[in-house]
């Protein structure tokens, strides 16, 4: 099918998941490569990062943005070890230094995102027991985005949290008057209890990805009124492969996990979009019923593309501790991972059946290194 001749309503739904996010970024830097305009991007954690890093600049310093800001997160371990061994490129060498970035993240943090938490605790918010302290992530974002254009409007940006207290979901949407700042992106970032919580107008809020780690919900329960294309950035991958050792079988459990919980939403929101296509299709002797005016105020005939691209992580990286290797090589590897599945992604679009409804499409490559 050829493409279409004019660009849908494209939108970003992007998921959290720490030095995972190199992929998201890379997947965003290929679309962007691509020339094509995110008007919405929804995030939670580091996809709340990379929002505020593509909608805080202008399009031709986004991609730049993004590098600059995984560059600064580049953290090699044991410095002197390449010296010793050479460099390991695969297999057990591999995997020893990604355990060792991912060990050399959690003792001494990652310089340019989050430091070890020193001191006795405060008052407020700092009586709340956490790891880490997320001072050094503040000052990158302040020097990487633009906050007044964030929050211009030129690209909907909504983000989410947690409120660790009652547990409820926090959005904060650029599209409904909120002014998003540095500490909401903290706050939609802070995982307990590695990072402490963010308290906002009064309410202590914690990492948006423990309510919803891919809110691509947000988007598909407020579309336009018009053709929709949907790319959503998940960093935990459903399927995988068979786990040989505890560490692997403790990485793909969580894979799982929040891989399942957006293959749900996807689930319920499909079936929804079949109701809402029936409805616009209603018998003749039925359609001025007075009795189903609401119900026809729901009716929806714009087709909605939803394409899933997910991280799937090599083999011989660090397995139940992959989200904190920041090592130069896992970075790298995952960046350019993620605008290879973007480019396959933008392409398989363009074959998508049309017609109204949703249509949901998982690009599904095997992880590095698999059979």
């Amino acid at each position: 099918m050829p493409a279409p001749a004019t660009q849908p309503f494209t939108a970003l739904a992007l998921s959290g998941g720490i030095a995972l996010g190199a992929y998201e970024a890379g997947a965003c830097a290929a679309l962007q490569d691509a020339g094509q305009e995110p008007r919405w991007i929804a995030g939670a954690s580091v996809g709340a990062i990379t929002a505020a890093l593509i909608a805080g600049n202008p399009p031709e310093r986004r991609a730049a943005r993004l590098k600059e800001f995984w560059q600064a997160a580049t953290h090699e371990p044991l410095p002197l070890a390449p010296l010793w061994f050479g460099a390991p490129f695969t297999g057990p060498w591999r995997e020893a230094e990604a355990m060792a970035a991912a060990l050399q993240s959690h003792l001494f943090g990652c310089p340019s995102i989050f430091r070890p938490r020193l001191g006795l605790p405060g008052a407020g918010v700092r009586d709340v027991p956490a790891l880490y302290d997320l001072s050094p992530l503040r000052a990158q974002l302040e020097q990487l985005v633009d906050f007044g254009r964030l929050n211009s409007g030129t690209i909907r940006v909504s983000i989410t949290a947690t409120d660790i207290e009652s547990g409820d979901r926090v959005v904060f949407d650029t599209a409904r008057g909120q002014r998003i700042g540095p500490e909401h992106l903290l706050a939609s970032g802070a995982l307990l209890p590695l990072f402490g919580p963010v308290e906002i107008e009064g309410r202590l809020l914690g990492d948006g990805g423990l309510a919803s780690n891919l809110p691509l919900d947000l988007i598909l329960d407020d579309l336009p009124p018009e053709e929709v294309l949907c790319l959503a950035v998940e960093l935990f991958a459903r399927r995988g492969s068979r786990p040989h050792t505890l560490a692997a079988a403790a990485s793909r459990a969580g894979d799982i996990a929040f891989g399942n919980q957006t293959r749900r939403m996807v689930e319920g929101r499909q079936r929804e979009h079949r109701l809402r296509a029936l409805l616009a299709h209603l018998p003749e002797h039925l359609a001025d019923d007075p009795a189903l005016a609401n119900l026809r105020q729901e009716a929806r005939t714009q087709r909605t593309a939803v394409i899933c691209l997910s991280y799937r992580a090599a083999l011989d990286e660090a397995g139940l501790g992959k989200a904190f290797d920041f090592s130069g090589k896992t970075l790298t590897q995952r960046w350019q991972r993620g605008g290879a599945d973007m480019r396959i992604a933008l392409e398989q679009a363009r074959h998508l059946p049309t017609g109204a409804g949703l249509v949901v499409h998982e690009i599904d490559t095997p992880a590095e290194g698999a059979e």
